[in-house]
């Protein structure tokens, strides 16, 4: 990358992640973005439509690498598929070593679940300044989409990945399938956003468990009962 354009992103980076401690995203202009990067308004729109598109494009890149980390921890593709045989993941054996019992381990759906949590709630407390703006009445929109988007996003692609876990019929067609995982991660997802907004909007220093404890003890009970 141009060594220009690297100074130019990473100032906005730092502009617009200072600007959404001090102001709610939506209030945020794009003057102010520019001028506290260092450059002009027509250079902002080479990079981002909005502040809001700024900054949910930063957070979500951090997302996307907590949900690559997941998808390689329990063998699932973003598209719910599971990965070539012939591409280890982390964690893969040396040559010789027996993998039967790795192979035949299915993930834990409470695991699953608290692994989400916790790798998002370390997420949304690195930037407790921007995010608990709950305390305000709940979180901005485009902060609400992105994480609803990234929880929605993780838990469909893990049911689809692993069906049995759904209570669906096991002769379901694909459509189906999706159909299902899709509704179910949405039910989930929208739900733990509502759960780190009340967690947000409590006193600091937050209990940490606070939310992986309500993600975990409000799941379905076929999550650890597959059909």
């Amino acid at each position: 990358m141009d060594p220009r354009i690297e100074r130019t992103t990473a100032a906005l980076r730092t502009a617009v992640l200072e600007l959404a401690t001090e102001h709610d995203i939506d209030d945020v202009t794009v003057s102010q973005v520019a001028t506290r990067a260092g450059i002009n308004r027509a250079t902002f729109y080479d990079h981002a439509s909005s502040p809001a598109d700024l900054l949910t494009g930063i957070l979500r890149t951090e997302l996307d690498a907590i949900r690559d980390e997941f998808f390689a921890a329990v063998g699932v593709t973003p598209d719910g598929g599971a990965p070539q045989e012939d591409a280890p993941g982390p964690g893969a054996s040396r040559a010789g070593e027996d993998t039967t019992t790795a192979a035949a381990a299915p993930p834990d759906p409470r695991r699953v679940v608290d692994s989400i949590t916790r790798s998002v709630a370390g997420h949304v407390d690195a930037h407790a300044d921007i995010y608990e703006r709950a305390r305000d009445g709940g979180l901005s929109a485009p902060l609400f989409r992105l994480l609803a988007e990234h929880f929605t996003e993780t838990l469909r692609a893990f049911l689809v990945g692993h069906p049995h876990l759904m209570p669906v019929s096991h002769d379901a067609a694909p459509a189906d399938v999706e159909q299902a995982a899709h509704a179910y991660a949405c039910y989930v997802g929208l739900g733990s956003v509502g759960a780190l907004e009340a967690w947000l909007a409590t006193p600091v220093p937050r209990d940490p468990e606070f939310f992986p404890r309500i993600a975990r003890t409000s799941l379905a009970t076929w999550w650890t009962a597959p059909n």
